[in-house]
């Protein structure tokens, strides 16, 4: 059975709430967020990730950055899916969503926001959290955090029993 991998990352900084006009959903990435998004960019296209790639984005501006930043540096071509529910999920929304996930995608990268990104990997990593690796996660999902969980299983199975905590990549 093929290894698939899971992907977990925060959207990189992004502008204050007060300072739009056009509300949350509108926040852009600030200097500092594009460099963190093309840092964790860099940092994925040195690791090995299998292909087909998909990748789930949030619609909110600041998520599509982030995703466009690091798709900047990958080498390889993904399918990009825009997933509305991404905006306002709950744990159990990405746990829906990584189960549909298809079978012939390898790599699972979701692009989304706290609290929700940093509760479903936390409770995906379980005692792992425990680990030096994930230590930087007590304190908080940090901004551009990317969470690489290994998959041995089916997408359909992924829950924090069937999951291997490979690494967390700060920009």
């Amino acid at each position: 059975m093929p290894l698939h991998r899971l992907l977990l990352l925060r959207h990189a900084e992004a502008v204050p709430h007060v300072l739009t006009e056009d509300g949350d959903r509108s926040r852009v990435l600030t200097s500092r967020g594009r460099e963190q998004a093309a840092s964790i960019g860099k940092q994925l296209a040195a690791l090995d990730l299998h292909g087909p790639t998909q990748l789930l984005c949030s619609p909110a501006i600041r998520t599509r950055q982030t995703t466009q930043g690091v798709l900047d540096a990958l080498d390889q071509a993904a399918s990009v899916s825009i997933e509305d529910s991404l905006y306002s999920a709950t744990p159990d929304t990405l746990y829906g969503l990584v189960h549909a996930t298809s079978e012939a995608v390898r790599t699972l990268l979701i692009v989304g926001h706290n609290p929700t990104i940093g509760e479903f990997a936390c409770d995906l990593l379980g005692p792992a959290l425990q680990n030096m690796r994930f230590s930087a996660l007590s304190r908080g999902y940090p901004l551009a955090g990317l969470t690489i969980l290994d998959v041995p299983g089916d997408w359909l199975d992924v829950r924090p029993s069937t999951i291997q905590p490979a690494t967390l990549l700060l920009p």
